[in-house]
């Protein structure tokens, strides 16, 4: 083959590659997203999916989890692009949507309660203390003894119209108590036990690992959560913005892949302990800790029934002035 063939034939070949890098792209592109999270035990799986590899796996890459004292500040900072995922629990998104005009859609479940033992923790209270990762931390021998107790009293939310305050309201009103008199102050997770002993609050609300250090050290009321949540299932979520759905469809299917595998992994008892490690590094809790707490449920989807149960419960409630739709609101798989 002469000079001028061998220059043709290797022009040729560098030019078909170049079509073939073309049409493929990158094989191994990857999105960078930002996941916002709050220091709970729940936030194992998502941690598990990142130690893991699952999120790279799903050409996700996850430069970084951003750590937010409440919800509600979270999903300020999703709407503003600062993450591109956010944990949240039902009620502060329903809130952020018809109060507060977001447009959010659900991509997975995060957390929640089998609808069986929800059942049953509606009968038995010792059940609902130990199924219900939420409870309201209370001085040992303090005037607080039920959830009638709490009229007229200081009670600390993270966040106000999120989870805590709902629940409470809504137990309160069941109990025969008048929730509008409680005097709500925002304080958060790790402060509580400390004010509660203090006596500068006379009770606050937790989510583990919160819950049992405050029953072991004070004292407790138990099943907020379990009480209100009678739909059972996914009560909190993975939330996204409807501007970031509608640009990174791939991206969002990606992030639903590697939450639901995460949560899977959390239920099996092969792997539940490396989860619970995982929630660690979150909470900064220690193993002893973090096992000790009540064990988080992770579904393996969330329904618009669960959705639009809380709304209308919030509605009867007051926090929220019309009817509101779940409908369309969740993202499919």
């Amino acid at each position: 083959m002469n000079k001028r063939n061998i220059r043709a034939a290797v022009a040729s070949v560098f030019v078909g590659a170049l079509l073939v890098g073309a049409i493929a792209g990158p094989a191994h592109a990857r999105t960078d997203i930002k996941v916002g999270v709050i220091a709970i035990s729940s936030m194992g799986a998502v941690q598990y999916a990142q130690d893991t590899g699952i999120f790279k796996k799903n050409s996700l890459n996850v430069s970084e989890f951003v750590t937010f004292p409440a919800p509600p500040p979270g999903l300020a900072a999703l709407n503003s692009g600062a993450v591109q995922f956010m944990y949240s629990p039902s009620i502060p998104v329903i809130n952020s949507i018809a109060n507060g005009g977001m447009k959010l859609r659900i991509v997975a479940a995060a957390d929640g309660y089998r609808k069986t033992d929800i059942k049953e923790a509606l009968v038995d209270d010792a059940f609902a203390g130990r199924l219900d990762d939420t409870g309201v931390c209370i001085a040992k021998n303090g005037a607080v003894k039920t959830w009638k107790d709490l009229a007229g009293k200081t009670v600390s939310v993270p966040a106000r119209g999120a989870q805590g305050e709902v629940t409470i309201a809504a137990a309160v009103k069941k109990a025969g108590g008048d929730p509008k008199t409680i005097n709500w102050v925002v304080l958060g997770f790790p402060e509580v036990q400390a004010a509660v002993t203090r006596g500068t609050i006379a009770a606050g609300f937790v989510v583990e690992p919160f819950t049992t250090a405050c029953a072991t050290a004070e004292a407790a009321l138990k099943g907020p959560g379990t009480q209100f949540f009678t739909e059972g299932g996914a009560v909190g979520v993975w939330v996204t913005t409807e501007k970031f759905a509608k640009a990174n469809p791939a991206a969002v299917k990606a992030f639903q892949s590697s939450i639901y595998a995460a949560n899977k992994a959390g239920m099996d008892s092969k792997t539940l302990n490396a989860v619970v490690r995982a929630s660690m590094k979150i909470t900064k809790q220690t193993f002893a800790v973090a096992k000790s707490a009540n064990p988080t449920f992770y579904p393996s989807n969330v329904l618009t029934a669960e959705i639009q149960s809380v709304a209308d419960k919030m509605q009867s409630l007051g926090f929220l002035t019309k009817k509101f739709s779940a409908r369309g609101l969740i993202l499919s798989r």
